[in-house]
């Protein structure tokens, strides 16, 4: 599933959600992602609308309480060769999954202040997703060789 099926309106009820990056935004009721837990740093924050990215492997997360919140996402199997997230039974079960294939996974991109400087990803706190149920979660990944700082090309 995309992140663009993720925002288009479906059959049902739809939300007005408003944004200051997007405008308002009419979202599905059924395609709110709820992260029960938060984000980290967060954790009041746990409604959000996945949107898709100009680029293709990038999406914003856009909270549905907070207007002037949202996140740059990048598929982090999409921009660095080799990564690897590899989540407990725990984890899989805490968003509803039968099985990792429901999953999607994002990580954070941090923009720089100047133009000059480099963009990053969190690759040590994922974003997860599950596509079926909705349900999101960010969750932090024990030992491994990516950083929470590890540079990204967006161009």
């Amino acid at each position: 599933m995309t992140a663009a099926m993720m925002a288009l309106p479906a059959g049902g009820a739809r939300r007005t959600v408003p944004t200051e990056l997007f405008g308002p935004l009419e979202i599905a009721e059924e395609h709110i992602i709820d992260f029960s837990d938060g984000l980290l740093g967060f954790p009041a924050c746990r409604a959000w609308a996945l949107i898709d990215g100009a680029k293709p492997g990038t999406a914003w997360l856009q909270s549905v309480e907070y207007s002037a919140l949202v996140f740059l996402l990048a598929d982090p199997f999409v921009f660095f060769d080799g990564f690897t997230a590899d989540l407990s039974a725990a984890e899989i079960r805490r968003l509803d999954a039968r099985d990792a294939s429901q999953l999607a996974v994002f990580a954070i991109v941090t923009l720089p202040e100047k133009r000059s400087g480099d963009a990053t990803a969190n690759l040590q706190g994922p974003v997860i997703i599950n596509v079926h149920s909705h349900r999101g979660a960010q969750v932090v990944l024990g030992e491994s060789a990516w950083s929470v700082r590890q540079p990204i090309l967006l161009d």
